[in-house]
Formats: structure tokens, C-alpha cells, sequence
């Protein structure tokens, strides 16, 4: 599976006035300028992609494996606290 994170950057022009009222808001909201314009977008468009998948079909498919795996009682419970665990059960010597 190929992960690519990548952000896009924009310059947005605002008149002063509404630049100080979103500025106010965000300041009162305790976020910085940018998140906030983050978040509007978000909810300005959850809507339109509450239907798009979170997943690609590939991830999809392994953790619908997982899911049935569970379900069969073929997986172990480990303790990634418990060192002498890990090591007997990852082989490590």
C-alpha cells in the first residue's frame, strides 16, 4: 500500500474587515487563524464526503480479513509492556 501525505497551499485575499472579524472569532475560539479556516472548510463540505471511503479497497480487504480472523479465535493476545513476552513471541533473542 502507497501512503502519500501531501498539503496544498493557497493565498486568500480578505477585505480588512472580514479579516479582523474571522481573526476575532478564531482568537476567541482559542485556535490560530489558519485552523479555524481549516475547520469552516470541514464543515462547510462533511456533508459531500461523509460517503467518500476512509479506506482504499486494499486496507478495506485486511481489515475485513482481521475482522474474520477475530471472529475464528485466530490471533493472540500480547502485552507490549511485558518484554520477555514480546521477545518469546517475536523470537528475538
Amino acid at each position: 500500500m502507497t501512503t502519500v501525505t501531501s498539503r496544498v497551499q493557497k493565498l486568500v485575499t480578505f477585505s480588512p474587515q472580514l479579516y479582523y472579524h474571522a481573526e476575532v472569532k478564531a482568537k476567541k475560539l482559542g485556535v490560530p487563524f489558519a485552523e479555524y479556516l481549516r475547520h469552516l472548510v470541514v464543515k462547510d463540505v462533511e456533508e459531500d464526503i461523509a460517503n467518500l471511503p476512509m479506506v482504499d479497497a486494499e486496507t478495506d480487504q485486511r481489515i475485513g480479513k482481521s475482522l474474520q480472523d477475530i471472529e475464528k479465535g485466530r490471533y493472540v493476545d500480547i502485552d507490549p509492556s511485558d518484554e520477555k513476552e514480546l521477545k518469546k513471541f517475536f523470537d528475538i533473542k
